[in-house]
């Protein structure tokens, strides 16, 4: 009878330093196909959102949705069921819960939803061009609806106070509508004239997300480590005013003042092209 022998202690050690290097690579490539598979599923949020945009203008006269419908109230504007995603949901039914402002499903790229509140929108909307700026929708006289062209350029316009018509849309097909992002996101003359802090820019990298090495001013209650990730991220899901989404960098949204991940991180845009109504 021949005697069984077990392994050697050098070859259970080669065995264990393969098995390392298998999962060294492994790793990484089932994390990119998770994180593949999450940015597919942002991109469809969105295509459905885009969707439920242009079924609301077909009942509104051809015209985008106010980024709140409640302006006059400062106790209800920020309700759910007034914003956005509150008017357009009927058209969607799924995923905003007006009654308790959570946000889910169609409504939460998973993303980004993880690291954030349930009431957290993952989607940011473009206001100062198609929801109506500020609260000049219902208060038309204060003096946030009269505005400086050498601060706003085109933004000055009085036709912004209102929600845009889909005729004022000169590029439909290049103008950012909605992207992953904080809800309102706002256009480079935010840094252009105002120097405008980063944090609240609201467009967000939430694919490939970066380290959170960004500079803000933002009161240390309102950081929240995991939105700077986002921030600084490098793909953006863009939904397009004629309803079509594509991902894009990140970078190409934010003004070239605004820089992250000591210089690795640059804003691209000089102006509003891409922004505005018409350029």
């Amino acid at each position: 009878m021949h005697n069984r022998r077990g392994f050697t202690l050098i070859e259970l050690l080669v065995v264990i330093a393969i098995i390392a290097i298998l999962a060294a690579i492994l790793f990484p490539v089932f994390a990119q196909a998770r994180e593949k598979a999450r940015q597919t599923t942002c991109v469809s949020n969105l295509k459905q959102i885009g969707t439920a945009f242009m079924m609301y203008m077909q009942d509104y006269d051809e015209t985008y949705p106010a980024w709140t419908g409640m302006c006059p109230d400062p106790n209800l504007r920020w309700a759910l069921r007034y914003m956005f995603p509150g008017l357009v949901d009927p058209y969607i039914k799924n995923g905003a819960n007006v009654q308790t402002g959570e946000l889910k499903d169609v409504w939460a790229c998973p993303s980004a939803k993880a690291g954030l509140a349930a009431v957290s929108n993952t989607y940011a909307y473009n206001f100062w061009t198609f929801g109506g700026y500020s609260t000049c929708m219902c208060l038309p006289n204060q003096a946030a609806c009269t505005r400086d062209p050498n601060l706003f350029a085109e933004f000055a316009s009085a036709a912004y106070n209102t929600p845009a018509p889909a005729a004022s849309i000169k590029y439909p097909a290049e103008t950012i509508m909605l992207s992953d992002g904080a809800q309102l996101s706002r256009p480079p003359q935010f840094a252009i004239a105002f120097n405008g802090d980063i944090y609240f820019v609201g467009v967000w990298g939430a694919h490939q997300r970066g380290s959170g090495n960004v500079q803000t001013t933002a009161n240390p209650p309102n950081q929240n480590p995991f939105i700077k990730t986002l921030i600084t991220g490098r793909l953006t899901n863009v939904l397009y005013a004629d309803g079509h989404v594509k991902t894009t960098p990140t970078t190409r949204w934010y003004h070239r003042n605004y820089v992250a991940e000591n210089g690795a991180w640059r804003g691209e845009a000089t102006d509003n092209r891409y922004w505005a109504r018409e350029w």
